[in-house]
């Protein structure tokens, strides 16, 4: 197990969220595309540089992972890593447009796929709550344990769906979700709802389009896994998913009484191969 990482990534997020409300605090909303764009874009570079700079004084070795800064080894490390996995700004497009939904995520991982996670930190950026998990050990929000909900009728639950760039062509999956469930919901930040699902909040998240990195969910499932969730995950390079920034992946995320429902009604959309987390364990299936 990764020794003593949560100090760390609880000190790298919080420095992140605080050079990105400075960076925002004295920044007008954009009035059009263009100029969201350009503040997304700034914003993501304040914090991969908050990022970048919290990890070179902390000086521990690891293999960092970031969609914005690519695969780097920093110090001395072997295959088994550890892996640092980390979205710096989950939900530009949301602070770009003056919508406060927002997180920082950041999750260990030993070896080079998502079965082996190991602790996981997602910082909402303005309100500040943290959720935060460590396998075996369960999921939390502050000093508060998470539980996942307990809602057996699927069509009763409260499900996020990414349906951001779908095509018309491969769209089913989403109204198979959207007719079977009572309301459907999607914030723009993966790694919050997640932790909104940990939180009972949401009954299951799902999102099978094939677009989202494991740096964006690794730290989200995990606390979502932690606090009873079943999740199936399944990388376009590596069925385990392989953790790298140009790795894709679908996933189904419930509370257990859904799983099984869920997979079933789905089960035209997912590919065969992936990975099974549950609390227990990893299991490729």
């Amino acid at each position: 197990m990764v020794d003593g990482w949560l100090r760390d990534l609880r000190n790298i997020a919080n420095r992140i969220r605080g050079e990105l409300l400075e960076f925002l605090e004295g920044t007008g909303r954009p009035k059009d595309a263009h100029g969201a764009e350009e503040l997304g874009r700034k914003a993501d570079e304040v914090a991969c540089r908050a990022l970048l700079e919290g990890l070179e004084e902390l000086g521990r070795p690891v293999i960092l992972v970031c969609e914005d800064v690519g695969v780097k080894e920093l110090g001395p490390v072997g295959p088994e890593g550890p892996y640092l996995l980390v979205d710096p700004l989950d939900g530009t497009r949301n602070v770009s447009r003056g919508l406060e939904i927002a997180s920082i995520s950041l999750a260990t991982c030993r070896g080079p796929s998502l079965e082996g996670l190991e602790e996981g930190l997602v910082l909402e950026v303005f309100s500040g709550r943290e959720f935060w998990a460590i396998s075996g050990r369960g999921a939390y929000c502050g000093s508060e344990a998470l539980s996942v909900s307990t809602t057996k009728d699927l069509s009763r639950a409260l499900v996020s769906v990414d349906q951001s760039h779908l095509s018309k062509a491969t769209p089913e999956w989403a109204y198979e979700v959207i007719e079977a469930v009572e309301a459907v919901r999607q914030l723009g930040s993966a790694a919050l709802e997640l932790c909104l699902l940990a939180a009972g909040v949401f009954d299951a998240h799902v999102d099978l389009r094939g677009r989202i990195r494991p740096t964006d969910v690794a730290a989200g499932l995990l606390i979502a896994v932690e606090a009873g969730a079943v999740a199936w995950v399944r990388g376009s390079i590596r069925p385990e998913v392989a953790l790298r920034p140009d790795e894709k992946l679908r996933m189904l995320v419930s509370n257990r009484a859904l799983f099984d429902h869920l997979k079933r009604i789905l089960a035209t959309f997912l590919p065969e191969g992936g990975l099974v987390l549950r609390r227990e364990r990893a299991q490729g299936i």
